[in-house]
């Protein structure tokens, strides 16, 4: 792959010692004194602009295998290749989610049976819910009934140990008057008999207090009972829709429908078949694929991988199509592919009317760098050593080797130029070419060339 840099003049500066303009180039002639003639040049500001173009491959947004979930015979099939499909959208954020349309419909006669018994079995839990609660409030019923049985009680027991006390302190005097011969025997007689039925009275309403109160620990007893009786039908109606809402979920596998807006690039399935779960690993019964915007895959070398970031400017070249589209770089992968030492990169392109289809071939060419208004020689102008990179200058009429600094290198038309980030002020006289025919300290002769 070929590295093009284009490089925009901004300005030319005058060159030589003179007020006549240097030649690009430096020419070397033997005097008849034996000292070199040479026609310096100086380095120039310029813009300079640093391009790479790799090939590339135009590719779907997203493309989506359909596979079946579940076995199933296919009932009817909606789409076919070529076909526009529609994914899940919403009208509004406060409207539900209308599902993608359907591609496919599945029949799967156990699974359908299996709905209707879990839905019947929603039912029966449902109807022992509304059993209990039934429960608990012939449990409440019955505690207030002993609640009311427990208060008639004590209200008769208080009117019993009234009576009990009255015929117990008339049976007491009257003995007395037995004693003193006051009154008959028989009179005493009948006294007791009315103490000793006061306090019968007494005693059977305290076994009615009881009895009341034991009623009324049997109802209370009965109300936990059908509170409980009532969260466990609860339990159980919630175990019924969970079953019931699995299996519904299950079904909803039996259709087929479409991830997103795009396209059926492929059908493998007719009326009729019985198809199965099959994964990622068989032949999908659908692949659909989204292209309102696509993706140009290329693959940057290291010399360049280190200019390239996301929001790069590239124009994209289409030859099926003769047509340039521009778009900034969308993302990297960061790191390099060890086996090809390239950077993975991926440009979006807008495709709102198809044009562009996945599969296509495509160049890109990259912006990757950019400098404005820079010190700029001739890669010609420009020696390597182990110290770093050098040029030769000219000065007192004898070449002194001089260190610089250099940045990126813009190849156009005319040649290669160079980045000079330090070492040069743009005044200096440089030797523009062969340099491996001069020496530091070596004695030359400036020839200045003549305006064009």
């Amino acid at each position: 792959m070929r590295t093009i840099v284009s490089l925009v003049l901004l300005t030319v500066t005058t060159i030589g010692c003179g007020p006549t303009a240097a030649t690009s180039e430096t020419t070397a002639t033997e005097a008849t004194h034996g000292v070199m003639r040479v026609t310096p040049i100086k380095a120039t500001r310029k813009t300079l602009v640093r391009l790479t173009e790799q090939p590339g491959q135009i590719e779907a947004f997203e493309e989506t295998a359909i596979h079946a979930k579940l076995a199933g015979f296919v009932k009817k099939v909606h789409v076919d290749i070529g076909d526009q499909v529609t994914g899940p959208s919403r009208a509004s954020t406060d409207q539900p989610e209308q599902p993608g349309q359907i591609l496919a419909e599945l029949e799967m006669p156990e699974l359908e049976a299996e709905l209707k018994q879990k839905q019947a079995l929603v039912a029966q839990a449902a109807a022992e819910v509304t059993q209990s609660e039934a429960g608990i409030k012939v449990a409440m019923s019955a505690k207030t009934s002993a609640e009311a049985l427990v208060a008639e009680a004590r209200a008769s027991i208080e009117r019993a140990d009234a009576m009990y006390e009255r015929w117990k302190s008339e049976f007491e005097r009257v003995r007395e008057l037995v004693a003193k011969q006051a009154v008959a025997q028989k009179v005493a007689d009948e006294t007791e008999q009315q103490f000793k039925a006061a306090d019968a009275a007494r005693r059977e309403i305290a076994a009615k207090i009881k009895s009341a109160q034991a009623k009324l620990s049997e109802s209370a007893a009965n109300i936990e009972k059908a509170d409980a009786d009532l969260v466990a039908a609860q339990s159980k109606l919630k175990v019924a829709e969970a079953d019931e809402q699995k299996t519904r979920a299950l079904l909803s596998y039996a259709t087929l429908r479409a991830p997103f807006d795009g396209v059926i690039t492929e059908r493998h399935l007719d009326t009729g078949h019985l198809v199965q779960p099959s994964g990622t690993t068989g032949k999908p019964l659908f692949v659909v694929v989204r292209a309102d915007t696509v993706r140009v895959f290329l693959d940057v070398p290291e010399a360049d991988a280190g200019f390239i970031a996301a929001g790069r400017p590239a124009k994209i070249k289409v030859p099926a199509l003769s047509k340039t589209f521009e778009g900034p770089v969308t993302r990297t992968s960061w790191t390099l592919q060890s086996a090809s030492r390239t950077l993975r990169t991926e440009i979006d392109i807008p495709n709102p009317d198809g044009k562009l289809r996945p599969g296509m071939y495509a160049t890109a060419e990259i912006e990757i760098a950019r400098r404005v208004d820079v010190l700029s020689l001739p890669k010609s102008a420009i020696g390597k050593q182990e110290t770093g990179p050098f040029v030769l200058k000219i000065a007192d009429n004898k070449i002194v080797k001089l260190p610089i600094k250099t940045g990126i290198t813009a190849v156009t038309h005319t040649g290669t130029d160079i980045e000079i980030l330090s070492g040069l002020t743009g005044d200096e006289l440089l030797i523009g070419a062969n340099l491996a025919a001069y020496k530091d300290g070596q004695a030359v002769e400036v020839i200045v060339a003549k305006s064009p």
